[in-house]
């Protein structure tokens, strides 16, 4: 980097994968060409490359250098249905550039770079890094970093704990008119679970920070036809694992019930793994603002103890390795996240200023992690303290 800057034709390289990521818009463990080209892109930097990752084909692991310290980055690069309006495109290249500057200025330690699909819980790796942490992947990392684009420049991480199931409903079709008699239901159940879930949040203190939500997915094929099936989608958030446990077997208990009054059969399956809520370490978070406040950036630091507004599977890997977090600005404050609007600003070629500073102040902290040990010493004890 000179004068604060990096060189054009690295920013360009990092601009032309993100937005190549950004046009792929690959959903949830689908992320085939994304995950591709962005490991392609590390082995070509040097970088070696074990593609597919702990039995997920569209995760991998790229490795630089040897020896401790070992720093690790987190990269997404999953898209929701309607585009990378969660700026997914902007992680992965944040990942990749920290890591191609980061690798040319160290002079021992190791760099590595964890592709990670499915943050959002689409599909069959959905929250992959739940898995990847419960596997041990991340036993070996001194410390981890990860990045998110938000409305505002911040450091520092707070995450509910989320956990997400599909009930489905099967009762017996007849029809609605001639034969009433001879059909049982299933959307009646569905619904019945829809409104004692919801009444659930009469009975949880509110010191719990409980989220519901709910949706239909299936409820029913025509109005002159008995519903056979029916599938609600339930999410449930805390700011307590356990306390969200209580939830999740009351909710099971409401479904069963509700199923068993109409006379259907129901089948409870999990969609997502549990998120746990986000221990941040403030060291590391530290180290980063100190770059945002030499470039007067004025930023929040988020601690793990307040309110969170989302769940995020970077808080499984919190728990089992060191972990900083920047919020990388990218649009005006109140832009809603997952919206077209944020899409919009997700683009690469706006957001090129914003993701050359996180880039920047990702690198300094991870430098000044080689520099001074002593600093290093103190993310982990923090981090044993509050493990």
């Amino acid at each position: 980097m000179k004068n604060g800057s990096m060189p054009e034709d690295v920013m360009k390289d990092i601009i032309d994968l993100s937005k190549s990521i950004y046009d792929f818009a690959e959903i949830g463990s689908k992320e085939v060409r994304s995950s591709e080209l962005l490991a392609s892109k590390l082995k070509a930097r040097g970088f070696s490359v074990q593609k597919p990752f702990d039995g997920m084909n569209t995760a991998f692991k790229a490795i630089k250098g040897s020896g401790h310290p070992i720093i690790g980055l987190l990269a997404e690069y999953d898209a929701l249905p309607n585009g990378h309006s969660c700026g997914h495109n902007l992680i992965s290249a944040w990942a990749y550039g920290v890591a191609i500057v980061l690798a040319e200025k160290l002079p021992v330690g190791t760099i590595e770079v964890y592709g990670t699909p499915a943050e959002e819980g689409i599909g069959e790796y959905s929250g992959s890094k739940v898995k990847l942490a419960d596997d041990g992947a991340f036993d070996r990392i001194d410390v981890m970093f990860g990045m998110h684009p938000s409305d505002v420049w911040a450091t520092g991480s707070a995450s509910f704990s989320d956990v997400s199931y599909l009930l489905t409903f099967v009762g017996k079709a007849a029809h609605a008119a001639d034969s009433p008699e001879s059909g049982i239901n299933a959307l009646d159940a569905a619904v019945l679970t829809y409104i004692g879930i919801n009444f659930m949040r009469d009975s949880i203190k509110t010191d719990k920070h409980p989220v519901i939500g709910m949706y239909f997915r299936e409820a029913g094929t025509a109005t002159n036809v008995v519903p056979e099936r029916s599938v609600l989608e339930v999410d449930l958030r805390s700011t307590s694992a356990s306390f969200l446990q209580q939830m999740v077997e009351k909710m099971k208990r409401i479904a069963k019930s509700s199923a068993d009054s109409v006379g259907c059969s129901l089948d409870i399956m999990p969609t997502s793994p549990l998120y746990k809520g986000y221990k941040a370490n403030s060291i590391l978070d530290d180290l980063l603002g100190e770059t945002l406040s030499a470039k007067k950036i004025d930023h929040l630091s988020i601690k793990d103890d307040m309110i969170p507004s989302g769940s995020t599977d970077e808080g499984n890997v919190s728990r089992v390795v060191p972990t900083g977090h920047i919020d990388v600005k990218i649009s005006p404050e109140g832009t809603p996240g997952h919206s077209d609007e944020f899409r919009k600003y997700a683009d690469p070629s706006k957001a090129r200023q914003s993701l050359e500073i996180g880039i920047e102040a990702t690198v300094n902290a991870c430098l000044r992690l080689f520099d001074d040990p002593s600093i290093l010493k103190r993310a982990k004890d923090e981090f044993a303290a509050k493990k």
